[in-house]
């Protein structure tokens, strides 16, 4: 059954430079499919850039479509390296993804979900990244959602 949810997706990015935040809350819709789950988001960036997300979540795997502003397929497992393409107005980039863990969690309350990864790009370290989902049904208490991403150093 398909739901309207609020999604909120915290980035934490390390290129090398410190960490990096990146907060993007919204509204999508989820439903059941294979075993996770799937939700469908929009984003919109500080320049008014719109990406449109699919991630799939589930106990052993996090897949995330991205098209849009920004593009790209990653594909998570944890103990596994996956490729990965990423697509930006400046050109293409592979990576390789290296999973060091992936959870997720559904209650009645809705999902969280937690992955922390490499990227690696050339055979080299590019970043590390944790990456938490939380969906709620739309309607739940909680912050007005602004529909925007958000960087901040941290």
């Amino acid at each position: 059954m398909r739901k309207d949810v609020q999604v909120s997706v915290l980035g934490i990015l390390d290129a090398g430079g410190g960490p990096e935040a990146i907060l993007t809350r919204t509204t999508g819709i989820c439903s059941p499919q294979g075993g996770g789950y799937q939700v469908s988001y929009r984003e919109l960036d500080e320049h008014g850039n719109v990406t449109d997300n699919l991630l799939f979540l589930s106990q052993t795997e996090i897949r995330l479509d991205r098209s849009g502003a920004i593009s790209g397929s990653f594909r998570f497992m944890p103990g596994e390296r996956t490729k990965a393409l990423y697509r930006t107005p400046f050109g293409e980039i592979g990576f390789l993804a290296e999973t060091e863990s992936c959870t997720m969690e559904a209650d009645g309350n809705g999902l969280e979900a937690r992955l922390e990864y490499r990227l690696y790009e050339g055979g080299r370290l590019f970043s590390q990244n944790i990456l938490s989902v939380r969906i709620k049904e739309d309607g739940m208490a909680g912050p007005v959602l602004d529909h925007t991403t958000r960087r901040n150093h941290i």
